[in-house]
């Protein structure tokens, strides 16, 4: 199960029920200062995501190809306790969010301003529920900008809902980019799309329509937020111990995909970003 107190904490180490992982991505995609970028997509290790899948039809990664977490720890639950990130490339400075990737639509196309309408043959293999999953817009192939767009989709409480306008970034986004996030640019919504009223996460995406064209092609990604951190300065391990530092202990579900995205400083692109996780679990009583 979980964690009562500190000192189930610490039982969960001295007893060994603790996991390590390393990583190491290099991004060949330029990017802008300001911009989110998706590092599931950069080469390295993990291997890169590219969102190829069937158009419109709804699809999950395996949660070995992500951050490598090991295998499920279910009745108990997994847990992370340390995360750290170094790099010497200063559009690494920055901060960075480690996410769950539960659910993408790949292929939605830029150009297109009738109804696409998405495949939901495949649903959520996790939260399933929706509550608390977030939508992100994934450049996959590289757009005009200047476009806008609105999608529908069912909310946390399985209501179908049509999202307020989504405004594209006015700049051309390379591959990697988060559509919506460019810097000082006015209707950007930062790394997530915005949801109708009050809603707080996303079942399924129903269909997408752009009413402005924004060229190029989009991955929708339903994605569950765990933590975030920062690299402040280069050369330096930025490191965060939970929950030391920060007053919580992020789960990570059986199966989960993890990864990141950051809002670079500058272009990423032949950049190096080397990091690792620490995770412990508990008992199963």
């Amino acid at each position: 199960m979980g964690f009562r107190n500190v000192a189930a904490i610490v039982d969960a180490h001295e007893s060994g029920r603790t996991r390590f992982c390393s990583f190491r991505k290099v991004p060949s995609q330029a990017g802008a200062a300001g911009w989110w970028v998706d590092l599931s997509m950069a080469a390295g290790n993990p291997v890169p995501n590219y969102y190829a899948s069937a158009p419109l039809a709804a699809a999950v990664l395996e949660g070995r190809k992500g951050i490598f977490h090991g295998d499920d720890v279910a009745p108990a639950t997994l847990h992370i306790t340390d995360w750290g990130l170094m790099s010497p490339t200063a559009g690494f400075v920055g901060q960075f969010k480690l996410m769950d990737y539960v659910l993408y639509y790949p292929f939605i196309d830029g150009d297109d301003t009738d109804t696409q309408v998405m495949d939901n043959t495949v649903t959520l293999p996790r939260y399933t529920d929706g509550a608390g999953l977030q939508v992100m817009a994934v450049v996959v192939a590289p757009t005009t900008g200047g476009g806008s767009f609105t999608f529908t989709y069912i909310n946390q409480d399985g209501v179908e809902k049509t999202s307020p306008v989504q405004g594209c970034a006015s700049a051309a986004a390379t591959i990697t980019s988060l559509a919506t996030s460019q810097e000082g640019v006015a209707n950007m919504t930062g790394p997530y799309l915005r949801l109708a009223g009050a809603d707080t996460g996303v079942r399924s995406i129903v269909s997408v329509q752009f009413t402005v064209p924004n060229g190029g092609l989009l991955a929708l990604v339903l994605v569950k937020p765990l933590t975030d951190y920062s690299i402040r300065e280069i050369n330096t391990m930025a490191e965060v111990q939970f929950p030391v530092m920060l007053p919580y202990l992020p789960q990570v579900v059986d199966g989960a995909y993890l990864h990141m995205i950051m809002n670079q400083r500058g272009t990423v692109a032949a950049g190096i970003l080397a990091g690792y996780c620490r995770f412990i679990w508990g008992t199963s009583e």
